[in-house]
């Protein structure tokens, strides 16, 4: 049948960057067909709206067999852009349900960026928009290939970068496009101009501290899933870490935690916004930047044991 041969066949269906997100992929594909998100999602044979959240968790094998006919995709490649990628380690609950859309998208994770994205501008550039899913996971703080912290909001209009309720789709691989005027009512608010500030031109932090690109690594190293004793490692040595992390967000000093981080990391963790009676960490994971949130993990890297085969000691 007609509709059931690939489109990639056509030539307009680009192939998948390595580590490349699902939705980024789908927007890539709508630049491709000169679409809307949603028009895109329905050319590649998948229902809902063009919300970010649709189509992101896991799809269906009847889903996946639906992609394969149109594009030649073949389902681990799909697979490897979406949050499930990362159940055997940093996302152990997305396992419970791997069949579910509904089920995943009602996953809670502090650790997950949901509703957004925090980019590497450099690799958004040389890549022609394409954005990682690793970035939509906060144990992602910085790119180790061009030793910048990433950059998770706009710096003209201040707003979260590829904001899930923005259908516009293709626009946001390369430009914020936040509503720029606030006032009006709803999430797109129509007819409202976008902020249009260009993702490549965004001011990223240059990395001036080893430790951190060795942490960053070393994260790196567990939550790529490999065989079933290095995921259990993995999952394990996480769990740690956030236990460590979520007491250092309970204490109500400072004192000694940022010893030995650069300055520009010391500031983004004093200008996440909080009250003033709240642990000066409590908000950190919340709102902090990424390299605000790298200071969590710094600290609490300095406290384990890295006894997984593929990682040594952080320092």
């Amino acid at each position: 049948m007609a509709e059931e041969e690939p489109v990639r066949r056509l030539g307009v269906v680009p192939a998948p960057f390595p580590g490349e997100a699902f939705v980024s992929w789908v927007d890539t594909v709508a630049a491709s067909l000169r679409v809307s998100r949603a028009a895109a999602l329905r050319t590649l044979g998948l229902p809902g709206s063009a919300s970010f959240s649709t189509h992101q968790f896991h799809l269906s094998p009847e889903q996946l067999e639906g992609l394969r006919r149109r594009t030649g995709l073949r389902p681990a490649q799909v697979e490897r852009m979406l949050f499930g990628f990362y159940a055997p380690t940093a996302l152990p609950q997305l396992a419970e349900d791997n069949g579910s859309v509904g089920q995943g998208a009602r996953v809670s994770q502090p650790w997950l960026r949901r509703d957004h994205s925090a980019a590497c501008p450099l690799c958004v550039e040389a890549s022609g928009g394409r954005w990682l899913l690793g970035w939509r996971l906060k144990w992602t703080f910085l790119c180790a290939d061009h030793l910048v912290y990433l950059v998770d909001r706009c710096p003209r209009c201040g707003l979260r970068l590829y904001w899930r309720l923005e259908a516009t789709g293709a626009g946001q691989r390369t430009h914020c496009v936040r509503p720029a005027a606030r006032n009006g009512r709803g999430a797109r608010r129509l007819g409202a101009t976008v902020c249009g500030f260009p993702v490549a031109e965004m001011p990223a932090l240059p990395v001036g501290d080893e430790e951190a690109v060795h942490v960053q690594r070393r994260i790196q190293v567990l939550l790529t899933p490999a065989d079933a004793s290095h995921n259990e490692a993995s999952r394990r040595l996480l769990q740690q870490l956030v236990l460590i992390i979520r007491d250092v967000t309970h204490r109500k000093t400072l004192a000694g935690l940022l010893d030995r981080m650069e300055s520009p990391v010391i500031d983004a963790v004093h200008e996440t916004q909080g009250q003033p009676w709240q642990p000066p960490l409590s908000w950190t994971l919340e709102s902090g930047t990424p390299a605000a949130v790298s200071a969590l993990v710094r600290i609490a890297a300095r406290s384990v044991r890295w006894d997984t085969p593929e990682a040594g000691p952080p320092g």
